[in-house]
């Protein structure tokens, strides 16, 4: 285990269980650790007994949104009157009642709170909208709709429906973007959506994981010198690759295009390589699809949404967004650590992949 691990004081146990300390010292972040624990549980954290694995992630969730993310500067948003923001953000979150429901909800209110002219949709897996996540949405002062479907606990696939069913039917106006409730997300993001064009999808970075992890705050500790030896620090980056020179598109670094990887290999090649968070959309492309929105019930489900929107699309029909795919400002299943975005120089690319006209995006 971690020396900084075992230094961690934000539990107390027993009698509250988990529950966090007024004192806080940033730890790494444990749920690398957790996995390789003896029966899932974590560090001996107090005389008499250890946390249970889901104990110790919600204590890191609390102290995320409740320690840290209080104590973070306001973020720069676009101010009133950008041309940007006559395009609307309808943001899709998917939930089922668990016991990191309404933290991971509440994840998801901070990292809107003060974004103007969006819409945020939360589609929940149950018969009835449930009263605690009612309250949530009622007290966030966020522009929303709060809808239920089921219960089915298939990993939000028909909640998913639903929601893209309903902006469908309203014949909504706006970007989409499903925002998942376990990612991390940079405000920054917000004003790259903003920039797609009418009847695109948009395409950007997604980061996949990091290991070793970075620390609560979301900056990487040094590692010794030992890890050179196995080529120090690996991060996994999705993004779609265009040519410097022409803007040509090349390809999708990503698992699911890549011939050699377990998820090409167990589930096929994709024709769209995108994670549910690295893609955008037109509201008014759901208005061409015939039949439901969503329908995929496996894992994954991205590239059959893609080819709905786009029928006769290519990936070089994709409009990059976030400095052509450089930067990355959405970190995949990582809502108990603050986001650090990852910018690059600015880079020059078309509107689309087909190497027409460079511009800077």
């Amino acid at each position: 285990m971690s020396r900084g691990l075992a230094r961690l004081a934000v539990v107390r146990c027993p009698g509250e269980g988990c529950a966090l300390l007024r004192e806080f010292e940033c730890p790494p972040h444990c749920s690398g650790f957790v996995e390789q624990c003896v029966n899932r549980r974590c560090l001996q954290w107090g005389p008499r007994r250890s946390c249970l694995r889901y104990e110790l992630i919600e204590a890191f969730v609390n102290r995320t949104l409740h320690v840290i993310w209080p104590r973070l500067p306001t973020p720069t948003l676009l101010a009133k009157g950008s041309p940007l923001l006559r395009r609307k953000l309808i943001l899709v979150t998917t939930t089922f009642p668990h016991a990191l429901q309404l933290l991971k909800l509440e994840h998801c209110k901070r990292v809107l709170t003060g974004v103007q002219h969006i819409l945020w949709i939360v589609a929940e897996d149950a018969a009835t909208p449930s009263a605690s996540v009612t309250k949530l949405l009622a007290e966030s002062g966020i522009p929303h709709l709060h809808i239920a479907f089921g219960p089915t606990r298939n990993g939000g696939n028909a909640q998913r429906n639903q929601a893209l069913k309903l902006i469908r039917r309203q014949r909504m106006r706006g970007v989409v973007f499903n925002m998942d409730d376990d990612n991390a997300y940079h405000p920054k993001l917000w004003d790259e959506l903003r920039k797609l064009r009418p009847m695109r999808v948009g395409v950007f970075a997604l980061r996949r994981g990091v290991y070793p992890p970075p620390a609560c705050d979301g900056r990487f500790t040094a590692l010794p010198k030992s890890w050179d030896k196995v080529g120090g620090r690996r991060m996994m980056v999705e993004r779609p690759l265009y040519n410097e020179t022409t803007g040509r598109f090349l390809g999708f670094a990503a698992g699911w295009c890549n011939p050699n990887s377990w998820l090409s290999k167990a589930r096929g090649r994709r024709k769209f390589c995108l994670d549910m968070g690295a893609f955008a959309f037109d509201a008014l492309l759901l208005q061409q699809v015939v039949g439901p929105p969503w329908n995929y019930t496996g894992h994954g489900g991205e590239s059959e949404l893609v080819e709905k929107l786009l029928p006769d699309g290519q990936p070089e029909d994709l409009q990059p967004l976030a400095n052509c795919g450089l930067n990355v400002y959405v970190f995949h299943n990582e809502y108990r650590t603050l986001p650090l975005p990852y910018e690059w120089p600015r880079a020059a690319c078309g509107t689309d992949g087909w190497g027409m006209q460079l511009s800077e995006t």
